[in-house]
């Protein structure tokens, strides 16, 4: 029996407001195959149907899509725990008082990519940092629970203690993610991945923040601590089009694919998958695999030239 799925994330649009360096769905224009208000509520019901636990709302930028607040609603009728992924940019005072009205304990996720304008900015283009921050304060003002989520690269990776002491200030939590270079970043992957060292400092200090009491709640993707990889075991991501991926990384692999759930249930897709199959050959064959290594991000292993998470892998 199959475990049933934990965090749900439902890309219901790849419209956007910004064009960030390391996007890795390629957001801007709306997609001519976006799901919609009736197919949507159709998912969730699916969803439910799966025994899902979290339903994550992400893009492109969800607040894009004028039926936003019916889809929330939807979701929290039928019993799901809401979050939403959002660059918070149009987020003003009025819209974030409806969301408070339609769903109040709605979790917020807002990307931040640096404490400061230019490090945000490097990566999400200019003037972004000003209109993200208005409207992180709109959302905290409202009475919101706000993470900020980080995606650590090349250019920021320095400022994680920044960024816990702005969360701390802000009184938010954080996530901790790793750029992987596909869609949009693989363009840009230069300039933004990070090296094997950057991303054992940044867990070095997050590690250093808890064993000093630190106050700020940590939510630390597994592809940074080198844990194991929730993705096709708990975690599941179903695209603009209906096609449902173990992440949002695999978009590019249809070999991949899980199903479309406008073709059949969540559920069968979800109790079909086996998510071994993801396990990049070398690490089925090494002698470290479940022993002193977990594999690390399974989607890097099938973009990188030596066919593993070589930030990761300890034989590289």
């Amino acid at each position: 029996m199959r475990q049933r799925p934990k965090n749900i994330e439902y890309e219901i649009t790849t419209a956007c407001n910004y064009t960030c360096a390391h996007c890795y769905c390629n957001a801007g224009k709306k997609s001519r195959v976006e799901l919609s208000t009736e197919e949507i509520k159709s998912v969730i019901d699916q969803l439910v149907e799966a025994e899902a636990e979290i339903l994550d709302i992400v893009g492109g930028e969800p607040m894009l899509r004028p039926d936003l607040l019916d889809i929330l609603a939807y979701g929290k009728a039928k019993g799901l725990q809401m979050m939403m992924n959002t660059n918070a940019s149009l987020a003003t005072k009025e819209y974030v008082s409806k969301i408070k009205e339609v769903i109040p304990e709605l979790l917020i996720g807002v990307s931040l990519d640096g404490p400061v304008a230019e490090i945000h900015e490097a990566v999400r283009g200019k003037g972004t940092f000003e209109r993200t921050y208005r409207g992180i304060m709109n959302f905290l003002e409202a009475g919101f629970d706000v993470t900020l989520l980080f995606v650590v690269n090349k250019i920021n990776y320095s400022y994680i203690e920044d960024m816990l002491s702005l969360a701390k200030e802000l009184g938010t939590g954080l996530y901790v993610d790793r750029f992987i270079p596909v869609g949009r970043g693989w363009l840009n992957r230069e300039k933004l991945l990070p090296s094997r060292e950057m991303v054992e400092f940044v867990a070095r200090k997050l590690e250093e923040y808890q064993v000093n009491g630190g106050t700020v709640t940590l939510y630390i993707e597994e592809n940074i601590l080198g844990e194991e990889c929730t993705a096709g075991k708990t975690h599941a991501s179903i695209l603009v089009d209906g096609n449902v991926v173990p992440c949002g990384h695999f978009r590019y692999n249809p070999e991949f694919f899980m199903g479309n759930v406008k073709n059949e249930r969540f559920k069968e897709i979800w109790e079909r998958f086996n998510s071994e199959s993801l396990l990049p050959l070398k690490c089925q064959q090494c002698s470290l695999r479940n022993v002193s290594c977990m594999s690390g991000c399974l989607a890097q292993a099938y973009f990188d030239e030596k066919k593993v998470d070589s930030l990761v892998c300890k034989l590289v």
